[in-house]
């Protein structure tokens, strides 16, 4: 079931990404203020995973909902999703226009928001230093579904009241790197370690918000390289050096990796459809 979600969302974020190469994607300037509630599956005991859209008045906003919205990128995760877990109640999965570049979860709600900003973004700030477009595309998609992933994260611990030792934030990471491992498509983790990476160059190490919830990008950037190189150290072997993993920290990333993996299975374990 794993590969099967991560196949489901990635293979909608790059019919996004398709579309908006060619043009496809029809414009939502004209859309509805109100929010449009889209049933991801017919109604089932208990809740389930259902797909909202609000307006998009600015620029950046615009672009990200096309993308988003006509290539139905949150209907697939949705799908895939209500094919795998149960829930107590509904999970709504929204795209909203929010006037930052961001992605959250709201408990109160029990709403995952993903700001059409954020989509324009992934898209975009990679673009000058990628080799090629596609590599940019590339960039671009992983950091959507890596965001899909940790906000996912975020929302059955809450929906579930699972234990989250340590910043839940971190937690959250885990669950996406685990499930980027189980791809089956080496760029998606790759590419998150390059977001994280550039991202972090961004930053004046005076400024960095080090009481935040969030670990630093370059530590998460770490993190996902360790996790990654965990999950299959033969494959990943020529990361570990002086220009990428550390080796002090390599050797301990096997262990980390089995325990993240132990860890969410068996959270996730009763909450698994069968």
């Amino acid at each position: 079931m794993w590969n099967r979600l991560v196949a489901a969302g990635a293979g909608a974020l790059l019919l996004a990404t398709t579309l908006t190469a060619c043009g496809g994607a029809q414009s939502s300037t004209g859309a509805r203020a109100e929010v449009e509630a889209t049933p991801a599956v017919a109604k089932e005991t208990g809740g389930r995973f259902v797909v909202a859209y609000g307006d998009a008045k600015e620029e950046s906003a615009i672009s990200g909902k096309e993308v988003i919205q006509a290539s139905k990128v949150l209907e697939g995760f949705a799908d895939a999703l209500n094919g795998w877990l149960t829930l107590p109640e509904d999970i709504t999965l929204t795209g909203e226009e929010c006037g930052q570049v961001n992605a959250f979860y709201s408990p109160d709600e029990k709403k995952i928001t993903f700001c059409y900003e954020l989509v324009a973004d992934g898209f975009a700030r990679y673009r000058d230093v990628a080799e090629s477009e596609e590599e940019n595309i590339e960039h671009g998609r992983a950091n959507l579904v890596d965001t899909l992933f940790h906000e996912l994260g975020h929302a059955v611990i809450d929906i579930y009241d699972l234990p989250a030792l340590g910043k839940e934030d971190d937690a959250a990471d885990q669950l996406s790197a685990y499930l980027l491992t189980k791809s089956g498509d080496d760029s998606l983790g790759m590419q998150t370690i390059n977001y994280y990476f550039h991202t972090s160059q961004d930053q004046d190490r005076a400024d960095l918000p080090f009481y935040d919830e969030h670990s630093m990008d370059e530590q998460r950037a770490y993190n996902y390289m360790c996790w990654m190189y965990g999950s299959d150290p033969d494959a990943y072997a020529d990361w570990v050096g002086e220009q990428g993993l550390p080796e002090n920290r390599a050797g301990r990333c096997p262990d980390e990796y089995r325990k993240i993996a132990n860890a969410w299975e068996k959270l996730l374990a009763p909450h698994v459809k069968s």
